[in-house]
């Protein structure tokens, strides 16, 4: 299996984790929970993962949701949650320009993905490729490639990913 330095957390994961009741929800409570023998912490995601997670419980009228997705998408030990600021903006642009199709919401996610340094990205968004390699260059200077793997929701991997972020 892959090493996995840092991973990018999907709004849709956050989903299953909170609101699935199957086997693959409870793994992600595993991974959610692991703790990190020191440094930065394993997981990360984007503020726009609360705008995206909060629409459902508002339309419900969950204010149990609204408030558990809150609490869990503030950076703690386990988890790092970045702005949306103009750095993520300029690399989402970069992004888009080289790959036409995808949109400004996983976009600005795979962009600040990047800004964390992470080498994966989990998702069980199907709009989204297997993998991604950014390259461009400004005023003569080329920066990149920075590559980022994208691993999909399953048992096995959420268990692999479980094992990573004990290391």
């Amino acid at each position: 299996m892959v090493t996995v330095r840092r991973l990018y957390v999907d709004t849709n994961v956050f989903i299953r984790l909170f609101e699935g009741s199957d086997e693959l929800a409870d793994h992600l409570r595993d991974l959610f929970l692991a703790e990190r023998n020191g440094g930065e912490p394993f997981l990360t995601t984007s503020e726009l993962t609360l705008a995206e997670l909060l629409v459902n419980p508002y339309r419900r009228n969950d204010d149990k949701m609204i408030q558990i997705y809150d609490n869990w998408t503030l950076t703690n030990s386990a988890l790092e949650v970045g702005p949306v600021n103009r750095y993520v903006l300029w690399y989402a642009a970069v992004l888009r320009s080289q790959f036409q199709s995808l949109k400004l919401p996983d976009a600005i996610h795979l962009s600040t993905a990047i800004h964390f340094r992470c080498s994966h990205f989990l998702t069980a968004d199907k709009g989204i490729d297997d993998h991604y390699e950014l390259m461009h260059q400004r005023f003569g200077i080329i920066k990149g490639p920075v590559r980022i793997d994208i691993l999909r929701p399953d048992i096995d991997v959420v268990k692999h990913l479980v094992d990573e972020a004990g290391r």
